[in-house]
């Protein structure tokens, strides 16, 4: 079981903390996360285990903008969405950050007090709030046309995933708004199958070519483990997001996001999805669509009446192939050890 962060205060904690303070109980007690979200999916926060990317007691993802407001009005703070797997700020419209752009950390960064308090990287000491870093630049074959269409997009969408992850009804590209459950497992199950690895330690993802972001995705994938979303860097999620899109959306929103209008790119579907993902991946998706929305499932079904996939079956082959692998493995090890 991996390891949650902490959404609610310790009860001692929190009465050392007003003490501290010399604030109200209340004040305080409100900063929990799920008391701010009593819908909150905390499943879906970075675990905290070392396994995910969390560093500390929450993974965070800042905004620069809300790091300087808040220096300018006297103090440091974190707005509460930073603990979110989100791709911007949506107060700000900003790119949230995940690590200092000056060096390339190790450590976790921290508050400090030296003149104020500061948020500061722990390795170089910069201040977060003084980052220059604002956005990806896209690869100069697109268009400023297109990447502001692709940002509008990418933005709203990101925007559906924060609707989503505070319990909230939130839409899907063709699809009426859903409940935030069901929302949720579409965009893990296609997170799931954009990132599986293939034989060939590829993976689907390295299809797309947003154009939002400098280069293609080169995801080698070394283990068959999943990688959950919510434990994906910034930009990893913006190659999901942008990904999930093209696959759902219509044309030309999903020509746009896939990177298909040049000449030597492909319009990536569900469909097309499903035909060249491995044989695992593909009875995945069709066994957890019976939890996706309507539209979304009878497109999957329509794969697995076509293929006539005996989805159990090749589950179970899946299984029993990884067991072996994994015996085989550690036999090897025990050898070298």
């Amino acid at each position: 079981m991996k390891g949650r962060p902490d959404v609610h205060w310790d009860l001692h904690e929190a009465k050392s903390v007003v003490a501290g303070l010399r604030v109200a109980s209340e004040v305080v007690l409100n900063l929990g996360l799920k008391c701010r979200w009593p819908g909150l999916a905390v499943d879906w926060l970075p675990s905290t285990d070392g396994f995910g990317r969390a560093r500390g007691e929450l993974d965070l993802a800042w905004c620069r903008h809300c790091l300087a407001e808040a220096h300018e009005a006297g103090g440091a703070y974190l707005d509460a969405e930073a603990a979110l797997p989100l791709v911007f700020c949506h107060r700000h419209g900003a790119w949230r950050q995940d690590y200092c752009r000056r060096c390339r950390p190790s450590h976790s960064p921290r508050f400090t007090w030296s003149v104020g308090i500061e948020f500061v990287c722990e390795d170089c000491g910069t201040p977060l709030r003084t980052s220059r870093w604002a956005k990806p630049t896209p690869a100069a074959y697109f268009e400023p046309e297109e990447t502001a269409a692709a940002l509008s997009i990418l933005f709203a969408f990101d925007g559906e995933v924060r609707n989503a992850l505070l319990g909230h009804p939130a839409r899907l590209l063709g699809v009426q708004p859903v409940p935030a459950r069901q929302f949720l497992i579409v965009l893990r199950d296609l997170t799931r199958a954009l990132l599986a690895p293939s034989l060939f330690r590829t993976s689907y993802i390295n299809l797309f070519d947003c154009p939002l972001l400098p280069i293609m995705p080169e995801h080698k994938p070394q283990t068959w483990d999943e990688q959950p979303y919510h434990e994906l860097s910034p930009s990893a999620r913006a190659q999901v997001l942008s990904a999930v899109v093209a696959l759902l959306a219509d044309e030309p929103v999903g020509r746009l996001m896939s990177g298909a209008h040049l000449p030597f790119r492909e319009h990536q579907t569900l469909e097309k999805l499903l035909n060249y993902v491995p044989r695992w991946v593909q009875a995945m998706l069709i066994r957890s669509s019976v939890a996706w929305p309507e539209p979304l499932r009878a497109r999957v079904d329509a794969h697995r009446r076509q293929t006539g996939m005996d989805v159990d079956d090749v589950l179970a082959q899946f299984d029993a192939w990884r067991t072996e692998r994994d015996q085989r493995q550690r036999e090897r090890t025990s050898l070298i050890g």
